[in-house]
């Protein structure tokens, strides 16, 4: 049986490839366009996500493997987020932002839920491009969370809500979806340490073995001789 996707995750699934090809720079670039039309507060979010990312992923990092290949290690985002907060504080807002920036910056499309997620898409949408941040109606999140090409879910809530979600997401079909979860919506302590961006992150390592071909003329010799 074909399962119709909600439409938010096609246009997501549609636009990931493009979005998270022009890397690191070229998304930090669009999103620094926006940062003005944010408040003080969000916009220190916002910027922190950014410059971290410049600095943990936005580099191919080189590892000399121990035969002699060459192993370049890289980063990629993981596919369509979903965004939201089932708790309210007064940094509902900020810890909203800082979820979405940090899936912009690695590379993921995202969908947020509510008048504030409306806001955001409003305020990135001129600077991003159309179907890069989507927003739905509240009625709606449950539908997006069952949905089979949902990469992730970041989410504000309390330790119990975020326990029953976990469990909701891993009973699920399809693609495994990542629950990166705030329990501190007061003091943001997750968003705003340097490794919440590795959540949103997948990791790629392409290995160029030169040395078993053409570069290790030992080896030829002996597979020679076996013939």
């Amino acid at each position: 049986m074909t399962i119709v996707q909600p439409i938010q995750i096609q246009v997501a699934q549609s636009i990931f490839e493009v979005w998270d090809k022009i890397g690191v720079s070229g998304r930090a670039a669009k999103l620094e366009k926006a940062l003005s039309t944010f408040t003080p507060n969000e916009r220190n979010m916002a910027v922190w996500q950014i410059d971290n990312a410049k600095q943990s992923i936005a580099d191919t990092r080189v590892m000399p493997g121990p035969t002699g290949e060459r192993n370049e290690l890289s980063s990629q985002g993981r596919g369509p987020f979903l965004c939201m907060s089932l708790v309210e504080s007064d940094h509902t807002k900020i810890g909203l932002v800082g979820q979405v920036f940090t899936a912009l910056i690695a590379g993921n499309p995202v969908i947020t839920v509510g008048p504030i997620g409306q806001d955001i898409m409003d305020k990135l949408t001129p600077f991003v491009g159309e179907g890069v941040v989507q927003n739905i109606a509240e009625s709606a999140q449950d539908s997006l969370i069952e949905a089979n090409h949902l990469a992730g879910v970041a989410v504000m809530c309390d330790a119990e809500q975020a326990q029953q979600l976990n469990q909701r997401l891993a009973a699920k079909g399809g693609l495994i979806c990542q629950l990166i979860e705030e329990t501190d919506a007061d003091t943001l302590s997750t968003i705003g340490k340097p490794h919440y961006l590795l959540r949103f992150v997948t990791e790629r390592t392409i290995s160029n073995n030169t040395t078993a071909i053409g570069g290790n003329a030992t080896l030829l010799e002996l597979g020679s001789m076996n013939d």
